[in-house]
């Protein structure tokens, strides 16, 4: 009775296909040393032509995952789609259905369907291969990796400005000391995406003198101190400028989370400074 039941409830559920789109996600920079994580929509379509982008015909732009492999591997599977970067397939309604114990008490929301699910990641393992109720891909919820993302899109740097000693006029042959005027020695930490979080620890400051030298790496230095020194060795007016950087990890509900390919690290935007350098004058006195 209870098969029979449930068979039934399954059927009455098959008519819903749900449309869907699949997102393609990353982070901007926007300038000051923050970053914007953005989403642009991609809604799958048939294969052949009109597609812009991607796998499917009326693709807007590229999946997150490869959907070529698991097309071929499942030519006749119902819808294809990224769940994070797996790329999945499902038998909507499933070919057939498993023994009346393998079958779950009830829907877990109405619409949904029962079906035959199978996700693979980008190194070829599987990390689903069941029967499941089904409501489509946007009901899955965002992966570990997408959640770690948003984190990450909602760290910002402090602010500052770039600070130098002499604070006028430098002179040849004479260092000049550099530092980040107005940022702690202590951690940033994103919002939580929910329990994910993203953790910058200060790393380094990236200082360019202006004269042609390049960028040259110092210590994390917030305040005055020789630790990030440069000589000029030509007088002029130049324009200096410098920018904070941070490693970055990611923590989940507390506990570190070590997920390949994410990002490890962030910069601020660069922070401009004049200077003028004069050449040194020696005044004899009889």
């Amino acid at each position: 009775m209870l098969a029979v039941a449930l068979m039934a409830g399954a059927l009455m559920f098959v008519g819903a296909r749900p449309a869907f789109a699949d997102p393609e996600c990353g982070t901007v920079e926007s300038g000051d040393g923050k970053f914007v994580y953005q989403c642009s929509e991609n809604v799958p379509g048939d294969d052949g032509s009109g597609g812009s982008d991607g796998d499917g015909g009326g693709g807007s732009t590229k999946p997150a995952c490869d959907l070529a492999g698991v097309k071929e591997s499942a030519p006749g599977a119902d819808e294809w789609y990224c769940q994070g970067q797996d790329a999945c397939w499902v038998n909507n309604p499933t070919a057939r259905y498993p023994d009346p114990k393998d079958w779950p008490e009830e829907p877990p929301s109405e619409g949904a369907v029962y079906v035959y699910k199978s996700c693979t990641a980008p190194d070829g393992t599987k990390t689903f291969d069941d029967y499941t109720w089904y409501t489509g891909p946007e009901d899955e919820g965002p992966s570990i990796e997408e959640l770690a993302l948003q984190a990450f899109g909602a760290l910002e740097t402090p602010g500052f400005s770039l600070a130098h000693s002499p604070p006028r006029n430098s002179i040849i042959y004479i260092d000049t000391w550099w530092w980040a005027d107005g940022p702690s020695n202590g951690e940033i930490s994103s919002g939580a995406a929910l329990g994910v979080v993203a953790v910058g620890t200060p790393s380094h400051i990236e200082v360019d003198p202006g004269d042609g030298s390049g960028v040259m790496t110092c210590d994390f230095v917030t305040s005055e101190s020789d630790a990030c020194s440069y000589t000029y060795d030509r007088a002029g007016d130049y324009t200096s400028r410098g920018r904070l950087v941070y490693d970055v990890h990611f923590e989940q509900n507390g506990s570190p989370l070590d997920i390949a390919g994410l990002p490890d690290s962030l910069e601020s935007g660069w922070q401009e400074s004049a200077i003028t350098v004069a050449e040194s004058q020696a005044v004899v006195v009889p």
